[in-house]
């Protein structure tokens, strides 16, 4: 047994520098791909800085026709509600009144027809012409 372990220590001794050499190529082999990852990240920020005061100057330049919509929209909207009021008021009126506009629609019938028959022919309409 202690010619296993005096064996193994041997081996031991001889492959951990080796492994220690890879882990440390790992290391640095890594360490170069997050450098280039973190410069290129950088690279892309800096791009987007620039997309994003582009965007500010566009919206910028919107803001005007969006606030002349907004305005324009309060008027429509005022002006709907003013119509469904009017709208309303006129019902309330046609259907509390309705007896004397029915009254008054059947006594203009009545006289219309009364003048129709009692009117005297004009030469006109005897003639023709």
């Amino acid at each position: 047994m202690d010619a296993f372990i005096v064996a193994f220590r041997d081996l031991c001794n001889e492959l951990l520098p080796i492994l220690g050499a890879v882990c440390l190529i790992c290391v640095i082999i890594l360490l170069i791909k997050l450098i280039k990852v973190l410069s290129s990240v950088d690279a892309t920020l800096l791009k987007t800085h620039g997309t994003i005061d582009l965007v500010d100057r566009s919206i910028e330049k919107v803001q005007a026709p969006l606030d002349t919509v907004v305005k324009v929209s309060d008027t429509v909207d005022k002006a709907h509600d003013a119509t469904v009021v009017a709208v309303k008021e006129a019902k309330d009126f046609v259907v509390k009144n309705a007896g004397e506009i029915k009254d008054r629609v059947v006594s203009y019938i009545k006289e219309d027809k009364e003048e129709d028959e009692f009117k005297e022919p004009s030469p006109e309409d005897i003639i023709g012409g």
